[in-house]
């Protein structure tokens, strides 16, 4: 028994070091990685993550990335739905924006990579964000 409690410790550290190690990649593009379960809740984020929403890695985990990503999930709709949804973005891998508000309440344009990644029988996504070139604060300025 004792055995067995080990081998199920050992796999979640090791799960929780992985989601850790994914969220802190930090690449030459500078994006940053929120790690979302399946309904959209934020497990886990990097610091340049945290850094693009004016945030710590505190405020943001736990809270649901529809707080900080406007358009991300429909309004009202289920869980399942919204989990489709994500599916469905995860597809192609093209980067895609949608507005964002940082921890000040200030809103930015942001664009957004999601992929799907199944770990120990669990649906995580990975969704990467970084803010487009082009895009200025001065547009939400009105």
């Amino acid at each position: 028994m004792m055995e067995q409690s080990s081998e199920a410790l050992q796999q979640a550290v090791s799960q929780r070091d992985m989601v850790h190690a994914a969220a802190n990649l930090v690449n030459r593009d500078e994006y940053g990685t929120l790690i979302l379960d399946r309904v959209g809740r934020i497990l886990n984020c990097g610091t340049p993550a945290a850094k693009i929403f004016g945030a710590s890695h505190l405020q943001l985990k736990g809270r649901w990335v529809a707080d900080f990503v406007a358009g991300l999930f429909l309004a009202g709709s289920s869980p399942s739905y919204n989990t489709r949804y994500l599916v469905h973005l995860c597809t192609h891998g093209e980067w895609r924006k949608f507005e964002a508000t940082n921890a000040d309440g200030q809103r930015f344009l942001v664009e957004l990579n999601l992929s799907r990644v199944m770990t120990d029988g669990q649906e995580i996504y990975l969704l990467n964000l970084r803010r487009p070139a082009e895009a200025t604060d001065a547009q939400f300025q009105a």
